[in-house]
């Protein structure tokens, strides 16, 4: 983007006019024309005007860089929101371990008092076991930031 885009775009961001923009920097209407068209440039006194009517930098106003490294900046955080977001997911996928327990232990009490079936009772403890062991290592890995 070129001064001239940068300066219009900031005008009319304001809702000024190019007259009443003339106005406000002691110019002619025409000049403002010519620097938004890049037939011309504003001096150094102008520049830094512009710059403290529109709360921009200099760097802003005159290097094409900057624009580049506010879209690689956006694009950064657009990443970082779904890098969150994918975390999140992961860690909602990470607690049926502790389903798992609270159902094992309500079918461990079942197979107690009505069923009576030593393997499946032992299955059932090796999988709350299991479930525990996995509940165990999720929280761990939680507290370490794995």
């Amino acid at each position: 983007m070129t001064v001239g885009e940068k300066i219009t775009k900031l005008r009319k961001e304001q809702n000024l006019t190019q007259e009443q923009f003339a106005e406000i920097l002691k110019v002619s209407r025409q000049s403002v024309s010519k620097w938004e068209c890049d037939s011309a440039y504003p001096d150094t006194e102008k520049l830094i005007r512009i710059g403290k009517i529109f709360n921009c930098s200099l760097d802003y106003l005159l290097k094409e860089e900057i624009e580049q490294m506010d879209v690689n900046l956006t694009a950064a955080k657009e990443d970082a929101g779904y890098d969150k977001m994918r975390a999140g997911m992961l860690t909602y996928l990470s607690f049926p371990p502790i389903f798992g327990w609270v159902v094992g232990i309500v079918s461990l009490r079942f197979q107690i008092s009505h069923m009576k079936n030593k393997c499946q009772i032992i299955l059932t403890i090796v999988g709350m076991l299991f479930s525990l062991i996995c509940t165990c290592l999720m929280i761990a890995g939680a507290f370490l930031g794995l």
